[in-house]
Formats: structure tokens, C-alpha cells, sequence
């Protein structure tokens, strides 16, 4: 009596990443030119991932786990911002200074673990737990602040079929939504020793998928 199979294998996949965020300037202290700036991204990439299986003989149920381990632009162009800063901590004189600021964010490191259960025939659906990397890029002229990076938590589902082509191969073809907890950065290091930036956005992907696995 087989207890059941195991699969390991590769995926290629469209990976759509949407992030809708703000930052809010001057967010303590006595600045009085606080701002918010707002702004959504998107970015498609080709990516691929690795993945292994477990197969239960009892309803087809599948256990895995799978990992990208390449990184992705959160969006597809460079975000340019100018400022101008009217004050430095310990310069009593008011400044003029322009400051050009270069932002943007990558994402690596995506794990997720995952169930899926077959729905009808070949058709089944996915359940998982994920994990990504969220390191930001920014680039600031003068001492701007500076953020760290992050790692956020997110629920993974989806629906696909699968196939075997041979008594050893698998192939199944998804459509997959994670959905992240929301990033929450707060800058260090700015001109003003007393003020901060922070940063809040939600983070979400989709992908098509089509994966190639062997059996053992």
C-alpha cells in the first residue's frame, strides 16, 4: 500500500507586483512643512521558481512548499521627488537646499507553504502562507533619511489544473493571488535629528503559472 508520491520541479511564471503606498514627511518635531505623497506601481516580470511535493494517496491532497529565488522592481521605473530643505539640526541659520531623491523597492525571497485540494477532475485550488523581502533602493541628496527594509506576511490561493503527461512527470498550469500585510517603514538618519518620514503601502501579486515536476 503506497502512503504517496513525491514531486520536486520548476516554474516558469508572469509575476504581476502592484504596491499602492504614501509617504508622510515631518511626521514629529516642529516641522511645519510636512507633506504626504502618494503614488501606485505596478511591474510584470518573467520569474521562475523551484518548488517540492507531497501527493497523499487519501483524496490527492498535496502538501509543498515553494521559493523564488531571483528579485523583482516593485515597480518599472525609477520615482524622482525634489524637496527643499529649510533646516539642519545644528545649523542655526535657515537653509535653502534642493534635494533630489531616487526611490524605489525590490522584492526577494518569496517562500510560500501551500495545500492543494482537488475540486473536480483535474481542476484543483491552492491555499498557502507566504513570506517576501521588501528592501527599499531610495537615493537622497544631502542627509534625507534613510528606510530600512522589511518582511511581510501574506495569504497565498489559487486555481489551476494538473496533468501527467508519463507515469513520472507532472505539469500543471494556475492562476495565483498572494495578498501581504501592509509595509510600515519609518526613516532613520534625517537632516533634522528629531523628525521622521514614514512610509505605509499594501503590497499584492498575481501570476500565471506553468509548472513542470517529476515524480518519485
Amino acid at each position: 500500500l503506497q502512503a504517496g508520491s513525491f514531486q520536486i520541479g520548476a516554474t516558469a511564471q508572469l509575476m504581476n507586483v502592484d504596491a499602492d503606498g504614501k509617504e508622510t514627511s515631518g511626521t514629529t518635531g516642529s516641522e511645519t512643512d510636512s507633506s504626504t505623497n502618494s503614488a501606485s506601481v505596478t511591474n510584470t516580470v518573467p520569474i521562475a521558481s523551484l518548488f517540492a511535493e507531497y501527493t497523499s494517496d487519501y483524496y490527492d491532497i498535496t502538501f509543498g512548499a515553494e521559493f523564488i529565488p531571483a528579485s523583482a522592481d516593485v515597480s518599472d521605473n525609477v520615482k524622482t521627488r525634489t524637496d527643499v530643505q529649510t533646516s539642519v539640526t545644528g545649523t542655526a541659520t535657515s537653509t535653502s537646499t534642493v534635494r533630489d531623491f531616487k526611490a524605489q523597492a525590490e522584492v526577494e525571497n518569496y517562500m510560500v507553504a501551500y495545500a492543494e485540494i482537488p475540486v473536480y477532475n483535474s481542476m484543483y485550488v491552492r491555499l498557502g502562507f507566504a513570506q517576501i523581502d521588501v528592501n527599499t533602493t531610495e537615493t537622497a541628496s544631502s542627509n534625507g533619511g534613510n528606510y530600512g527594509n522589511a518582511t511581510l506576511d501574506g495569504f497565498n490561493y489559487g486555481i489551476g489544473v494538473k496533468s501527467k503527461p508519463t507515469d513520472n512527470t507532472r505539469l500543471k498550469f494556475a492562476y495565483e493571488i498572494t495578498d501581504f500585510e501592509s509595509l510600515s517603514l519609518t526613516s532613520t538618519g534625517n537632516s533634522v535629528a528629531s523628525e521622521t518620514n514614514k512610509i505605509s503601502a499594501d503590497l499584492d501579486t498575481w501570476a500565471l503559472k506553468v509548472s513542470f515536476g517529476y515524480e518519485f
